[in-house]
């Protein structure tokens, strides 16, 4: 178990990670993109839904799970209206879709998965840069579903060991309001051992 100077070392190594993605995020969009404070606690899984307004909530999702020096899981979560207005910020036309029709949101959003893939990148080099550690990421895993649905893939590898991880959340916003999303660093407890003793803090 992680105690409270330990996982402020983690937030910290995350505020560096999602600050470096929500830089590149800014000069994409040409404005301001601000983060909050990252929460970095022991978890449930099925608490991670909690903040959506349901479980079967349809977001835009991102899931990159890491190996080498640091294994466990990246992941960048969005709402629906919210990507909308990403890509809209982005291509600088207001791009319309139709809430109820979901293979119109699924062929509309498709091009944001590889803006999720630059975001999850610049959010590890940072960590990487670091931490000095190697940090290799897997085959992205980008979906538009249920929260829950998306959050099956790090459920699945973790839960035969565990139904807990350490799970540091960090939001990010525009000045405006209108682009709101969350990066979730999930890392392995072995692995959280092995950054603490390259940092020299175990």
């Amino acid at each position: 178990m992680l105690d409270s100077e330990k996982l402020s070392i983690f937030k910290e190594i995350s505020n560096i990670g999602s600050g470096n993605a929500s830089n590149s995020l800014a000069a994409m969009l040409n404005e301001m993109v601000d983060i909050g404070i990252p929460k970095s606690d022991m978890v449930n899984f099925s608490s991670i839904t909690d903040e959506y307004d349901s479980p079967e909530e349809v977001v835009v999702g991102n899931v990159l799970q890491l190996s080498g020096d640091i294994e466990g899981f990246i992941m960048i979560v969005m709402k629906v209206d919210a990507a909308f207005n990403l890509l809209s910020k982005i291509t600088k036309q207001v791009v319309k879709y139709n809430p109820n029709d979901y293979d119109d949101i699924r062929q509309q959003l498709g091009s944001m998965g590889e803006i999720c893939n630059i975001l999850c990148g610049t959010y590890l080099t940072a960590m990487s840069e670091m931490t000095g550690m190697t940090i290799n990421q897997s085959i992205p895993y980008f979906s538009i579903d249920m929260i829950m649905a998306i959050m099956n893939l790090p459920i699945s590898l973790y839960g035969p060991v565990a139904d807990t991880a350490l799970c540091i959340e960090t939001d990010f916003f525009t000045m405006d309001q209108e682009v709101q999303g969350k990066y979730y660093f999930m890392p392995e407890l072995e692995s959280c051992t092995r950054v603490l003793e390259m940092l020299g803090m175990a």
